[in-house]
């Protein structure tokens, strides 16, 4: 048999329909080959998660009393430590003024009786007492001046507020909601998959997130936690990704399709139009040392324009994937070069004279 060439990827062969002509050329056209090539199995997973901000509260006043100011505008972002909320305070201040000088007097106090100590004139027992009174009064007036920091609501930590139904004048206590606070620079998406993925996913691994309001516009998360537990009732375990949204773009509360591929067993891979059709099922046509032979395989999975299938089939085996219509167990096949296919003889030509 004459060397085997090969071309990338592909080879070129003519069948010799009829035997007898020997290695003669046949008149047939040419079939195609193709190499069996390593595949993977990909698993696509679905879910649907929910966004939520990385950080969110809903704030309450500390205490109870009457609306002064509200600094709350819905989607406003503020900062750490910036006051929404102010309720009247004049009693709270009347108590630590009060308070702050029942400390001024106890501290002068006490002032005095160490003075007079120097000559024995209080006892021991008098002087404790006396320092009691003053460590009593430092305590309420730090007790005051809580109290008065517990007339106004403070944001605590940047972020973007939401809406409000109260209004100034309006009469509040700590059960009553004042807004919600969301840092939502980082969205957690929470979502629940099978069982079975479990050992498949780990902290770090990636999925695609695809908000349903915004279809066209795929991100990438990372995913951050994983449920130590699968539901009983269920069978599902929770997950949650962290999507970076600093360009702000998406919003707590959306939804999103989350999906990510997961790589399965290996196949053979092999051109889809080499996956053949009969009685007993799939089958494709492999040519070795000359000599066609049918093979019985099993469909896998389709990729686009391939298929993984399984069945006694080598990587690097050539397998025919176009042409097989006229393939017959046992058939010889030569391999041939295409590039000899057009290969013709030099032509000469004359170039008529332009028209007068």
């Amino acid at each position: 048999m004459k060397s085997i060439v090969r071309t990338l990827g592909h080879l070129v062969v003519a069948l010799l329909l009829l035997p007898g002509l020997g290695w003669a050329q046949s008149d047939a056209a040419p079939v195609r080959l193709s190499p069996v090539e390593a595949g993977q199995q990909r698993e696509l997973i679905e879910a649907v998660g929910e966004a939520r901000a990385a950080r969110s509260v809903t704030l309450y006043p500390e205490s109870t009393g009457i609306i002064t100011r509200l600094d709350v505008a819905a989607g406003e972002r503020v900062e750490a430590g910036e006051t929404l909320l102010t309720l009247a305070s004049a009693r709270a201040r009347n108590a630590l003024e009060q308070a702050s000088a029942e400390l001024r007097d106890a501290r002068n106090r006490l002032e005095r009786y160490e003075s007079g100590n120097a000559a024995g004139t209080f006892s021991p027992t008098t002087l404790e007492d006396v320092r009691r009174e003053v460590e009593i009064a430092r305590l309420t007036r730090e007790q005051a001046r809580l109290d008065l920091d517990d007339r106004s609501r403070q944001a605590p930590f940047p972020g973007h507020v939401g809406m409000t139904d109260l209004e100034v004048g309006q009469r509040v206590d700590p059960d009553t909601p004042i807004t919600t606070l969301d840092n939502r620079q980082t969205l957690r998406v929470r979502f629940r998959l099978a069982g079975h993925y479990h050992d498949q996913l780990s902290v770090g691994d990636t999925v695609t997130l695809t908000a349903w309001a915004r279809p066209q516009a795929p991100v990438t998360a990372t995913i951050a936690a994983i449920d130590s537990r699968i539901e009983r009732d269920t069978g599902t375990f929770e997950l949650e990704a962290r999507l970076d949204n600093r360009d702000d773009r998406f919003r707590p509360g959306m939804r999103f399709r989350v999906t990510r591929e997961l790589a399965g067993p290996r196949h053979a891979r092999i051109p889809a139009t080499s996956l053949q059709w009969g009685d007993n099922g799939a089958y494709v046509w492999r040519v070795q040392d000359g000599t066609a032979e049918r093979v019985d395989v099993a469909l896998v999975a389709r990729q686009s324009n391939q298929v993984l299938v399984d069945g006694p089939l080598e990587t690097g085996d050539d397998v025919v994937s176009e042409g097989a219509q006229r393939m017959r167990p046992g058939i010889e096949v030569r391999i041939i070069d295409p590039a000899t296919l057009d290969d013709y003889p030099r032509v000469d030509a004359v170039r008529d004279a332009s028209a007068q």
